[in-house]
């Protein structure tokens, strides 16, 4: 059986998120290899005591069909004297990685903001744009000239471009003058079994990384309430008054913050919430994005309370209430509380949830990668936009 590439913007031991989710189900009708972000050997231990094996190839087990290709980098290793040489080893491990598989590969899916598609594999070579890049400069780490210039680069060799909103798809398409498909996030899919209400207490859910995406007017205004708060996820603050202000939160009696926990635990612990919350600043990066945390807590059949973003709206459910504004978030959360859902809106969550699932956003990909077979070697498909 054939392989994808995934060439990930992310490490496979980070916080799981878009790559890591669209993997593994990806993984579920056939292999895939998912390359690291380059990482500095400077910087993490792991990588340099892989760096032997990914020098030659030799890949890990990460799960059910999936093998992790560490790509080790030289310190520095974005600066412009040091690029050439961070690509050319990125490549070299790839290569020798599809050697000793042994299989062809139906296609390369690079999600990376810094990466470029490896120039001597086959298969299709579809560019999945995760989030505003070029607006998210500061947060990743890089500068907008090498991201802009990565991302030009990677959209000239690309056979097929999708983005995970219909904000970024149309972005995208400005910028290149292609169409751009919309490939949005997607959750787990909806457990089959009857959600056990006696277990709900009046207590709101955020899951996902604490950072300066947050809306903490929104967070503040509901913890002054007296809401009881459960907090799932790692910081990853680099700003200075956000880190005061996430402190003071996550310290107060009625915020319970448990830190990253395993993916697993996550669906239990949202069996016991009553609302979920996605509170995302107003930014031009956010405006672009597609938090993950939406659909998964309608998966776990918990309705949500949402700051106002574009890919809220585009989700388009009766259990979603929308604020606008700091009090009328927690005003929202405290009347989500005592309102108990209708046997409809319970459906429609299920509904849902299961129309995008991660599942279905694999067979997606698969279908996008096998309709352009005959042209990966030529010039990109003609692609339309559409709604995924």
């Amino acid at each position: 059986m054939e392989t994808i590439v995934y060439l990930s913007g992310m490490r496979w031991d980070c916080m799981p998120g878009t790559d890591r989710l669209l993997v593994e189900a990806l993984a579920c009708d056939g292999p895939v290899l998912w390359v690291d972000q380059p990482a500095p050997v400077s910087r993490y231990k792991d990588v340099r005591h892989h760096v032997l094996n990914s020098l030659r190839g030799i890949t890990e087990r990460a799960g059910r069909n999936v093998q992790r290709l560490r790509t080790p980098a030289p310190p520095g290793f974005s600066k412009p004297l040091i690029r050439p040489s961070t690509e050319a080893i990125a490549m070299r491990c790839i290569e020798l990685a599809v050697g000793r598989s042994g299989r062809s590969v139906a296609g390369v899916v690079n999600a990376s903001p810094i990466m470029p598609f490896p120039s001597r594999l086959g298969g299709t070579r579809l560019l999945h744009v995760t989030d505003d890049w070029l607006a998210a400069a500061d947060l990743i780490g890089f500068s907008q000239a090498f991201l802009r210039q990565s991302l030009e680069s990677n959209i000239e060799s690309a056979n097929i471009i999708t983005a995970v909103s219909e904000g970024l798809a149309s972005k995208i398409s400005d910028l290149c003058g292609r169409p751009v498909e919309v490939l949005p996030n997607g959750c787990r899919r909806p457990g089959d079994t009857v959600v056990d209400l006696a277990r709900r207490r009046p207590i709101a859910a955020l899951v996902g990384q604490l950072n300066e995406r947050l809306n903490l007017d929104a967070l503040e205004s509901l913890a002054d309430t007296g809401t009881k708060i459960l907090v799932l996820g790692p910081r990853s603050e680099t700003d200075p008054s956000t880190a005061r202000r996430l402190d003071a939160l996550l310290c107060r009696r009625n915020v319970d913050w448990r830190g990253q926990v395993a993916p697993w635990e996550v669906p239990q612990l949202l069996q016991t919430v009553s609302v979920g919350l996605t509170p995302y600043a107003d930014t031009e990066f956010n405006r672009s994005s597609f938090p993950l945390k939406t659909l998964e807590y309608l998966a776990a059949g918990v309705p949500v309370v949402a700051t106002d973003l574009p890919s809220t709206r585009w989700v388009d459910c009766s259990a979603i209430a929308i604020a606008r504004s700091p009090s009328e978030f927690a005003g929202l959360v405290q009347a989500t509380m005592a309102t108990s859902l209708t046997l409809q809106q319970r459906k429609e969550m299920h509904d849902v949830a299961n129309s995008n699932s991660w599942g279905v956003r694999a067979d997606c990909v698969r279908s996008m990668l096998g309709r352009n077979r005959q042209s990966n070697e030529g010039s990109p498909s003609d692609t339309t936009p559409r709604r995924s």
